[in-house]
């Protein structure tokens, strides 16, 4: 089953806490599971005033967007990339809410805007994961990019929903959120609505009112003031009770103690996703120790790999169970050098074990 999958992920960095304070934006535009057109802005925030720890965490310093045009002359351009399409961020709060601070800083329209959010995503899709950040995330995946480059981000929230799409065999995003039971955010010129899990409680505005009398998370309607901002307040970084200690977690099934370092669940992604055995007629020789022969075969297939039952003319990739088969006989057998010998830990190496 294929994920087709239609979407744009984005991702804004900040010059300082203010929601309205956008210096860079960038969307990836996802057609049928394929990221086909990305952009990036760099954007001269307005008032242009720089924290320094916002510059520490993206390195992006007053002088790099000096001379950049401000949210509000770009607006007309990157609106053709948000819209009428489904928005995806990692950690949507922070992101919708610089999109929309922004809007109302530079007296632009707010659209109706439908989005959703990878972390939420995530969390349904593995919910045995400790840390649910994009780094730790993206890392786990397979995934490698430069954090807090608001491009890179935005390519690897696209890719960890796509992998979420592949782990839950979903054709849609529509899929996907009615089988991890998700409802989709909604935002406009009436205020925001977050992506949600169905079914959760929710607290009522009453009691969730700030000092200032508005509800958390919510924009006040045609208004220009607007509630400071931490950088990324859902970020990995900040994130307390998830450690490092403890991140490596339980696989959807029971591991025996030689398969206690497999993680099937993070290889069969990353198979799909880097298609490292792709072109490659595999055939594995007796029994592998470390996972079942029937794990591997479909390993090979998801990694784009064909599994053939026996040696033949075909066959250019051997795999060893047993340490006891001689690489050299294989080769004797088969009288061809381009025929690629591969022990147990050579292939979950190549498929990133």
């Amino acid at each position: 089953m294929t994920f087709l999958a239609n979407f744009t992920a984005i991702d804004f960095e900040t010059a300082n806490r203010r929601r309205d304070s956008a210096c860079q934006l960038a969307a990836v535009v996802v057609r049928d599971g394929q990221m086909v057109r990305e952009k990036m802005w760099m954007i001269r925030p307005d008032p242009f005033f720089f924290s320094p720890g916002n510059i520490r965490i993206h390195g992006i310093s007053p002088a790099d967007v000096q001379h950049e045009p401000t949210f509000g002359e770009l607006w007309g351009e990157i609106a053709e990339f948000l819209a009428d399409d489904c928005l995806i961020a990692h950690n949507a709060p922070f992101d919708i809410g610089v999109l929309i601070g922004c809007l109302q800083r530079h007296h632009c329209d707010i659209p109706d805007l439908r989005f959703s959010c990878t972390r939420l995503i995530a969390r349904q899709t593995w919910p045995d994961r400790r840390r649910f950040g994009l780094k730790p995330l993206s890392d786990w995946l397979g995934v490698e990019f430069k954090h807090h480059d608001a491009l890179e981000d935005s390519r690897a929230c696209a890719k960890v929903l796509l992998a979420a799409g592949i782990a839950r065999a979903a054709e849609s995003i529509e899929d996907l959120e009615q089988k991890l039971r998700i409802e989709r955010g909604k935002a406009g010129p009436w205020g925001v609505s977050h992506a949600s899990k169905k079914g959760n409680p929710r607290k009522s505005a009453s009691k969730r009112k700030t000092d200032k009398g508005l509800p958390k998370r919510t924009l006040r309607r045609g208004g220009s003031q607007l509630l400071p901002l931490p950088m990324n307040p859902f970020d990995e970084d900040a994130i307390v009770g998830e450690s490092q200690a403890g991140y490596a977690d339980a696989t959807t099934r029971s591991l025996t103690s030689t398969e206690s370092a497999i993680d099937l669940q993070r290889l069969s992604i990353r198979a799909e996703f880097i298609q490292p055995l792709r072109g490659k007629q595999i055939v594995f020789v007796d029994r592998l120790q470390v996972i079942s022969n029937e794990q591997a075969i479909d390993l090979a297939r998801r990694s784009g790999g064909v599994h053939q039952v026996d040696v033949d003319a075909s066959t250019n990739c051997v795999v060893l169970g047993s340490s006891d088969v001689d690489r050299q006989q294989v080769d004797d057998l088969t009288g061809r050098a381009e025929l690629e010998i591969l022990t147990e830990s050579e292939f979950l190496a190549r498929i990133g074990h």
